[in-house]
C-alpha cells in the first residue's frame, strides 16, 4: 500500500498512480547539420492522486493547503518544495452517503 503525505497531511487510500518527470532538454540543428543539445540538471515534478475517504476531515485538511509550499512524501521519497496544482483541478466527488471520491494534483518548485 502507497503511503502519501503532504506537510504531514496524509492521502486517504491512494490508488495507483504516474509520476511525471520534467527533464528539459534543447536540441538545435545546426547549419553544419550538427545537433547541439542543451540540458539542465532540474527535474521537475508532477503528481496526480486519486484517492477515497469515508471521513470529510480528511479533505478539508489537504484544502487547509492550498496556496502554500511544503514537503511531500511519496512512500519515503521526500520532495521539498511543492504546492497543490490548479492544473487539473482538485475535485471531490460524493458518490454515496458519507463516501467521498477526491483527486489533488502537486507540482514542485524548482526555482
Amino acid at each position: 500500500m502507497t503511503t502519501v503525505t503532504f506537510d504531514g497531511v496524509e492521502l486517504k487510500d491512494v490508488a495507483p498512480f504516474d509520476i511525471n518527470l520534467d527533464v528539459t532538454t534543447n536540441v538545435t540543428v545546426l547549419l553544419s547539420g550538427k545537433r547541439s543539445v542543451q540540458t539542465s540538471t532540474e527535474t521537475g515534478l508532477m503528481v496526480a492522486f486519486e484517492c477515497y475517504t469515508e471521513d470529510y476531515s480528511d479533505i478539508t485538511a489537504l484544502i487547509a493547503k492550498i496556496g502554500y509550499k511544503a514537503t511531500l512524501v511519496i512512500d519515503g521519497t521526500s520532495y521539498t518544495n511543492c504546492a497543490i496544482a490548479g492544473n487539473p483541478k482538485p475535485r471531490i466527488t460524493q458518490r454515496l452517503p458519507g463516501k467521498w471520491w477526491y483527486s489533488i494534483s502537486f507540482v514542485r518548485d524548482t526555482t
